[in-house]
């Protein structure tokens, strides 16, 4: 059933609606729940050194400002048999924290008598005697306890507790915090007898650490696979932000841009359940064999966690593993790009919090650390740098003096000119921007509006009752079926006359009969296009009066199943159009 509620205006295409009131709705409407930085202070062109931080008004971004430089760490596997010599690498990057775990159930094989002295405990006090800190992650199962389930008894949870408080005991203060779990909202977690409400069953346990432990160690819970802020919505109904310290999130994924948006959304999410906590991202990483691309996005997640006020962040891996031969920092003992990039963010990130400065594009972006320290990256344009030094990722004199997808880092100067690109709106980097609305589509004339939907692993744009329509920043799927479709929905208005060059790219995987893809400018159809594999559109351009709108709608073809897609759309001033590549 349809829930007229959801209707909006700007998608119902039966109503006639003034163009400049579509285009008032669409900002206020979107405004309302996108970042607080995509407020314009500053014409593209102006010098950073006269653009006004972010948001001014938000009390939020004032507050992240005063907080402590987050802390960037690395994972190990000390706990997996990785040698004790590995630790001097985590020292060569300059880690100030080791992200690792004594299981419960190889320390403790008879009930209150723990092996603390194995070689990873003991490679774990290295570092902390070379003054490194530790967060340990700790799953609350142990056959000793309640079958082997995770505890919810009485004395399941002490014996836990108790537990943790013998890890207090071994490393003391060099002890940062306990992750409780890890990644709970996927398979194989949250495991207890059948009828348990485990929400409940779960923080029963963190307030059973909480009263064994004081305030010796800080307590984390939620430990999501992504930022999966709908899973954690529950967690924290049933009480869990009064008996944390930070909540944990993975927000693994292959590109930043979003990564703000989902980030306010978990905020957001705390503050409406009436307490704020530290967010804590103990895993992210990118699992690509191009090395400067992987360097070029730990810049800029790095970048973005810090200035969201998340307290610390790990890059998952030290070095790379058999199971994961992408992610590390070192292959072996080489040092890949990526190891560049840590050391350089240990300097960024000692400068204090970055703040976004807002220069009318959402498709810029800028951050400041400190006083004369620039990380910035975005749609192409020129740039102009008087004095100071302009590097790339890993630390290296930059290449080129050009804004580009990869990140520059400016360093001793805040005289700074940017050109306007010839990029219009893009659906990756302009993802939960004003640039973009998006809808579900059930008829041909008829659409109505979604929002940022919470889910059990990643926020994107959706409803639970259209499910698994959704639209990410480079992925999505249409929902319904072949006679009944569900058609996702990506539409922009014009303000202004525009003559466009439409570029764009679209893949999936070989599973059912593909997506239908249809383009439109003004109500008229420019292009129509089945997808089964990869796509790149034709040369395509429009012109669009203000208040026309140009729309991207998918549909699940024939038969449903199968549907999930990349996909990436770029609007270019007419004469500019390029192949735009499809997302990995």
């Amino acid at each position: 059933m349809v829930r007229r509620a959801l209707i909006d205006p700007i998608f119902d295409t039966t109503r006639q609606v003034r163009p400049t009131l579509r285009i008032a709705v669409l900002v206020a409407m979107l405004a309302a729940c996108g970042p607080a930085h995509l407020r314009r202070t500053a014409e593209v062109t102006s010098p950073i050194g006269t653009a006004q931080a972010a948001g001014p008004a938000n009390q939020a971004t004032a507050d992240t400002a005063k907080l402590p430089p987050m802390v960037l760490g690395v994972q190990t596997h000390f706990s997996q048999g990785w040698p004790s010599s590995t630790l001097g690498l985590a020292q060569q990057v300059g880690a100030p924290m080791l992200r690792d775990s004594l299981p419960w159930a190889e320390t403790e094989k008879v009930r209150g008598s723990y092996s603390l002295n194995t070689p990873a405990a003991q490679a774990l006090a290295a570092a902390c005697a070379s003054g490194q800190r530790l967060l340990l992650t700790a799953v609350p199962a142990n056959p000793l306890y309640d079958g082997g389930q995770w505890v919810s008894s009485a004395a399941g949870n002490a014996a836990f507790a108790a537990y943790l408080a013998a890890l207090a005991d071994r490393f003391g203060t060099c002890f940062a915090a306990i992750e409780v779990g890890n990644e709970i909202n996927g398979n194989g977690a949250l495991v207890y007898p059948a009828g348990t409400d485990r929400a409940a069953a779960y923080v029963a346990t963190l307030k059973a650490v909480r009263a064994r432990l004081g305030g010796r160690v800080a307590i984390l819970g939620g430990s999501t696979n992504m930022i999966g802020t709908g899973f954690l919505r529950t967690l924290f109904a049933a009480g869990m932000l009064d008996t944390v310290d930070g909540v944990v999130v993975h927000p693994y994924r292959m590109r930043a841009e979003g990564l703000d948006v989902e980030l306010t959304q978990l905020n957001a999410a705390m503050d409406a359940a009436g307490k704020h906590v530290p967010i804590w991202a103990s895993e992210f990483s990118l699992d690509s064999r191009d090395q400067s691309l992987a360097a070029g996005e730990l810049v800029k997640q790095t970048t973005m966690l810090a200035a969201a006020g998340a307290a610390q962040a790990s890059w998952y891996a030290l070095i790379d593993q058999r199971w994961f031969p992408n992610m590390g920092l070192y292959a072996g003992n080489a040092p890949k790009a990526q190891a560049s990039a840590f050391r350089l963010m240990q300097q960024l990130l000692a400068r204090g919090r970055p703040q976004r400065l807002d220069l009318g594009d959402p498709l810029l972006f800028v951050y400041r650390f400190g006083a004369d320290t620039t990380v910035v990256w975005g749609a192409p344009r020129a740039l102009t740098v008087q004095g100071g030094q302009v590097r790339d990722a890993t630390g290296s004199a930059a290449p080129a003096l050009r804004v580009s997808e990869s990140p520059l880092v400016i360093t001793g100067t805040t005289a700074i000119r940017f050109g306007t690109s010839t990029w219009i709106a893009d659906t990756l980097m302009g993802w939960g921007t004003p640039q973009w609305r998006y809808g579900v589509r059930l008829k041909a004339d008829t659409s109505y509006r979604l929002p940022l939907f919470d889910d059990q692993f990643t926020s994107y744009f959706g409803d639970r009752w259209y499910r698994p329509l959704r639209i990410n920043n480079s992925s999505a799927a249409p929902g319904g079926t072949g006679a009944a479709p569900l058609r996702a929905v990506w539409r922009r208005v014009a303000s202004v006359r525009e003559s466009l060059d439409i570029g764009g790219c679209f893949a999936k995987a070989a599973a059912g009969d593909g997506v239908d893809l249809t383009l439109t400018a003004g109500g008229k159809e420019l292009w129509r296009g089945v997808l089964t594999g990869q796509l790149q559109l034709p040369p395509l351009s429009a012109d669009l009066a203000p208040g026309d709108a140009l729309e991207l709608v998918a549909g699940p073809n024939q038969t449903a199943g199968g549907d999930s897609f990349r996909l990436r759309l770029v609007l270019f001033q007419r004469g500019a159009g390029e192949v735009v590549a499809c997302p990995d």
